[in-house]
C-alpha cells in the first residue's frame, strides 16, 4: 500500500502528517518552532529551525506508524507565506528569515506605492502590498543591509527552503510565490515589469511550478537526515492557505473557507483571476491549476481570544465557550473590533486598534467573550460583503482552525454569516492537504476530486437560526461603521 506525508511549516510550529491512500491519518508530530523579534515589530526564524523539525517529525511520523519508509510514494509541503530566506552562491543561509508577520518594512510598501502606483501594482499583482511580504523585505534588505543583498544568489519562501533540504533542487510553487508581491498572479509566472519597477534582478528568484508537480526527489543526505527513503518524489506543494483549502475539499467556485486561526481568512475559489482595484482583499493563485482565490485577511481572530484568556480571564477556551454560551447573540449590546495589531481586509490599516463599545453595568464575562467571538465573525463578513460585489457565490462554507472547535464559534459563524457551515473531521488540515498535493502529482489518487472524495469527511453542519440572522444584520451595521468614525482617532492616539 503506497502511504503519503504532508509536511507544514508553520510560524509557531512544523507538522508532519502520514496518511494511507484511502485518506486515513495514521501519524501526525509536531515540533515548536520559536520566533525571534531582535527589535520592536520584527520577526524572524532561523531557517534551520524549521529544518530541524521536519527532520524531528519525520522520524516520529514513521517511527509511530511503523511504516516502511520504501512505501512512501510522495511528500508534499505547507507553508507560511510571504517569509523571505535568502541563500547565498554556496546555496548556504546569508541571515535569519524575515517573516509575514514583520513590521520593518512599512517604509518600503509606501515606496512601492509611490513607485508603482495602486492601480498598476493591481494589474501586474492583483494585490496589496504590506509589510512582511517578500517584495517589502527584499526592498528593506536592499537599503539597510547591502552587503547581505550583494551576496544573495537565490530568495525562497519557508517551503522551499525546507523542500531544497530535502532535494536540493530550488523551486516554489505558484500559490505561495503569489503571496511575494513580485508574482504575475494572472499568468502565473513572476512579474518581469514588476521586477524592473522595483530594480530587482529577475535570476533572484527559482522556477515555479504547479503545487502537484513534482519539484525532485529526497537526496542521501536528507535521507539520512529524516529517514525517507531515497529518491522518493517530492512535489511543490502550496502556501499554507491554499494547502488548508485542498485539505478542506475546498477546490471549485461556489464553495468558502472560513478560517479562525491566530489571524482570520475568508478563501473563495476563483475560475478566473478576478481581483479587487480597491486592493482591500487578496487575490492569489491556487494549488489547483487554472483556478485562483480571492481571500480576506484580518490579523486578530483567535488571537483576540487568547489575548483575552492570556491576559484577563484566565481560563481555558473550553470554559470561555461555555460562558458565551450562557449570552445571548448580540451579547446585549456590545460590540468588539478585533483590531489589536491593525488590519488588514478591508482598511488595510496597521494603526487600527481594538475597541470595546457598548460596555454596561450588566455586561459580564461572557458577555466580552461572545463579544469577541461576534467581532470577528463580523470582520470577516467585511470580506464575504466585498467577495459579493465581484459575483462570487458561497453555495457552500466549511469552518477550519482554533474556532470552528467551539459549537458557539459555529453557530455565529453560521449567523454572522446568513449560511449553513460545515465543519470536516479531522486537524491538520494544511498538512493533509499537502499529503493530498502529493498523492495527486504522483499519481495515488486520479485527481484532486478523487483525493478530496477519499481524504475529505464532513463532520457536522450548523444551519443559522432566522432570530439570530435578523439580530445579527442590526449589529453589523453597528460593526461596520465604528471604524469610519474611529479612524482618524486611532491616528492621533498612535501619535
Amino acid at each position: 500500500m503506497p502511504y503519503l506525508i504532508g509536511i507544514d511549516i508553520g510560524t509557531s510550529s512544523t507538522k508532519s502528517v502520514l496518511m494511507d491512500e484511502a485518506g486515513v491519518v495514521l501519524a501526525v508530530a509536531q515540533q515548536e518552532t520559536g520566533i525571534s523579534t531582535p527589535r520592536p515589530g520584527w520577526a524572524e526564524q532561523d531557517p534551520e529551525t524549521w529544518w530541524r523539525a521536519t527532520c524531528g517529525t519525520l522520524k516520529k511520523v514513521l517511527s509511530a506508524s511503523r511504516v516502511d519508509p520504501k512505501t512512501i510514494a510522495g511528500v508534499g509541503l505547507s507553508g507560511q507565506m510571504h517569509g523571505t530566506v535568502l541563500l547565498g552562491k554556496d546555496h548556504r543561509v546569508l541571515r535569519p528569515a524575515i517573516l509575514w508577520a514583520d513590521g520593518r518594512s512599512a517604509e518600503q510598501c509606501r515606496r512601492i506605492y509611490e513607485r508603482v502606483g495602486p492601480e498598476q501594482l493591481a494589474r501586474w499583482t492583483a494585490n496589496p502590498v504590506a509589510p512582511g511580504f517578500m517584495a517589502a523585505s527584499l526592498l528593506w534588505l536592499k537599503e539597510h543591509e547591502p552587503e547581505i543583498f550583494e551576496k544573495t544568489a537565490v530568495a525562497l519562501l519557508p517551503k522551499d527552503y525546507v523542500r531544497w533540504r530535502l532535494t536540493e533542487s530550488l523551486a516554489s510553487d505558484v500559490s505561495d510565490a503569489a503571496g511575494t508581491l513580485l508574482f504575475d498572479v494572472a499568468h502565473r509566472r513572476w512579474s518581469e515589469e514588476l521586477l524592473r519597477a522595483l530594480d530587482l534582478p529577475d535570476g533572484l528568484f527559482p522556477k515555479v511550478l504547479e503545487s502537484s508537480q513534482i519539484a525532485g526527489t529526497v537526496g542521501r543526505k536528507a535521507s539520512e537526515q529524516t529517514g525517507l527513503s531515497v529518491g522518493t518524489p517530492v512535489v511543490a506543494g502550496a502556501g499554507d492557505q491554499a494547502a488548508a483549502a485542498v485539505g478542506n475539499g475546498i477546490i471549485k467556485p461556489g464553495t468558502m473557507l472560513s478560517t479562525i486561526g491566530t489571524g482570520g481568512q475568508l478563501f473563495a475559489p476563483l475560475s478566473g483571476p478576478v481581483y479587487d482595484p480597491k486592493l482591500r482583499t487578496h487575490t492569489f493563485c491556487h494549488a489547483v491549476p487554472d483556478r485562483w482565490f480571492m481571500m480576506g485577511a484580518i490579523l486578530s481572530a483567535g488571537l483576540s481570544l487568547r489575548w483575552f484568556r492570556d491576559r484577563i480571564a484566565g481560563k481555558s477556551y473550553e470554559q470561555l465557550s461555555g460562558e458565551a454560551a450562557r449570552v445571548p447573540p448580540g451579547s446585549e449590546g456590545l460590540i468588539f473590533l478585533p483590531y489589536l495589531i491593525g488590519e488588514r481586509t478591508p482598511y488595510m490599516d496597521p494603526k487600527a486598534r481594538g475597541v470595546f463599545f457598548g460596555l454596561g453595568l450588566h455586561h459580564t464575562l461572557g458577555h466580552l467573550v461572545r463579544a469577541i467571538m461576534e467581532g470577528v465573525a463580523f470582520a470577516l463578513r467585511d470580506a464575504l460583503l466585498i467577495f459579493r460585489e465581484f459575483g462570487v457565490r458561497t453555495d457552500r462554507i466549511v469552518v477550519s482552525g482554533g474556532g470552528a472547535r467551539s459549537p458557539v464559534w459555529r453557530q455565529i459563524q453560521a449567523d454572522v454569516f446568513r449560511s449553513e457551515v460545515a465543519r470536516v473531521h479531522g486537524e491538520e488540515r494544511a498538512g493533509i492537504g499537502a499529503a493530498m498535493l502529493a498523492g495527486i502529482g504522483t499519481g495515488v489518487f486520479e485527481s484532486f476530486e478523487d483525493a478530496c472524495r477519499k481524504a475529505v469527511r464532513t463532520e457536522a453542519c450548523t444551519p443559522p437560526i432566522a432570530a439570530n440572522v435578523e439580530r445579527y444584520d442590526r449589529l453589523y451595521d453597528v460593526f461596520h461603521g465604528l471604524y469610519p468614525k474611529l479612524k482618524d482617532d486611532f491616528v492621533r492616539l498612535d501619535a
